[in-house]
């Protein structure tokens, strides 16, 4: 559906945002909040934890920030019910006119204590869905469809960050008929900071490269496997792996990835141009998120990507024009799709440009920010 109309707004607006991280603030810092507050509105940012870089980062903008962090001991349903009231309590004492809720178990607990303080306006952020898709046993930080539901029988507008999630939810009966809905991908691309590379030389052995978080359900464990199997099928190829900050229940020591003797670790990625600029192939077999970052990037910077066939990540993907799906949790076919380049180096560029091609094609993040301005009621 389209996005609704924008109204009439008071000279100053209160948004407060929630969500499971202050990394994941960050993200929408950079998105977002500083447009708001350049505007002349107030940010109010909500999560469980802050580290010191994610409170500076706030403070530069002049964000406003509250730490939303109840006991979780007990039956789950009461720690959930728990956390919907210590957000209440916080929303309350703000009195926020717009609550944006995201990131899976916070984008439920803060849609239903919005609703529960009578909040003018309600956005859902899905951003992705739990990792089996509702048919398996779930992490401690996922919840079940139902809740879903009521999350978005509270909201006013609901955004998505893939069209396989906006799907499955319509077909399991969650979406309310009447919900105005729209799908962005993920924060955009941005051509102009992540420019196209050029390659590096292809004689001397191919580099793949995986960024991800340190949670099981980005497929860390999968690429260290992977690895591991091509190491005696070409021994002059190279495999790099940097991470990110994650907040998933899911969490991978980074001990475990120092240990792995096919995979040079680089630790915390921070300049990932610098690390796309050594590599052939970006590989990212993640499973449970909505439109992950990292592939976009890459898709900008001009590398073949080798994704899991999963929502959100198949959505960057021209099957042997501009990269592979592999079936996730899989690294068996990991290593297979990963060998085909081998097989294949010349192919190489072509699938280089046409990932440069496919990233033009996405939505900007100048599209998405102004998309999600005119949802607030702020353009």
């Amino acid at each position: 559906m389209a996005v609704v109309a924008p109204q009439s707004s008071p000279a100053v607006q209160r948004i407060a945002f929630v969500g499971p991280s202050g990394s994941a603030m960050r993200q929408w810092r950079e998105l977002l909040f500083a447009d708001v507050i350049t505007r002349g509105h107030r940010v109010l940012a909500i999560a469980p934890e802050f580290a010191s870089v994610d409170l500076a980062s706030l403070d530069e903008i002049g964000a406003e920030h509250a730490l939303m962090a109840p006991e979780s001991h007990g039956p789950k349903l009461f720690a959930d019910w728990k956390a919907i009231g210590a957000l209440k309590a916080t929303l309350a004492e703000w009195a926020p006119d717009v609550v944006v809720t995201f990131g899976g178990q916070m984008m439920v607990h803060g849609a239903l204590a919005a609703k529960g303080i009578g909040a003018g306006r309600i956005v859902a952020v899905v951003d992705g869905l739990p990792e089996h898709r509702f048919a398996g046993a779930l992490a401690a930080d996922e919840m079940p469809a139902w809740r879903y539901g009521q999350a978005l029988r509270a909201a006013h507008q609901a955004v998505f960050h893939n069209r396989d999630d906006l799907a499955l939810l319509k077909k399991l009966g969650l979406v309310p008929a009447s919900l105005p809905t729209i799908v962005v991908p993920g924060s955009g691309v941005d051509l102009e900071r992540n420019a196209s590379l050029p390659l590096p030389p292809l004689d001397h052995g191919l580099v793949f490269l995986m960024i991800g978080g340190l949670d099981r359900r980005r497929g860390v464990m999968e690429y260290c496997a992977a690895a591991a199997k091509l190491r005696e099928r070409s021994p002059t190829s190279r495999f790099l792996l940097a991470v990110t900050p994650d907040e998933g229940a899911q969490a991978i020591d980074i001990a475990e990835l120092q240990r792995s003797p096919d995979v040079e670790f680089l630790g915390l990625a921070e300049e990932e141009g610098e690390l796309l600029t050594e590599a052939h192939v970006f590989v990212y077999p993640g499973y449970a998120e909505g439109m992950p970052q990292p592939i976009l990037r890459a898709l900008a910077a001009g590398r073949p990507v080798l994704v899991a066939d999963a929502a959100g990540c198949r959505e960057a993907v021209d099957t042997r024009v501009n990269g592979c799906l592999v079936e996730p949790r899989n690294p068996g076919a990991l290593a297979d799709a990963m060998e085909s380049f081998l097989r294949r180096p010349d192919l190489i560029p072509a699938m280089a440009r046409a990932s440069r091609a496919k990233a033009e094609r996405f939505e900007s993040v100048a599209g998405v920010r102004g998309k999600l301005l005119q949802i607030l009621q702020l353009a």
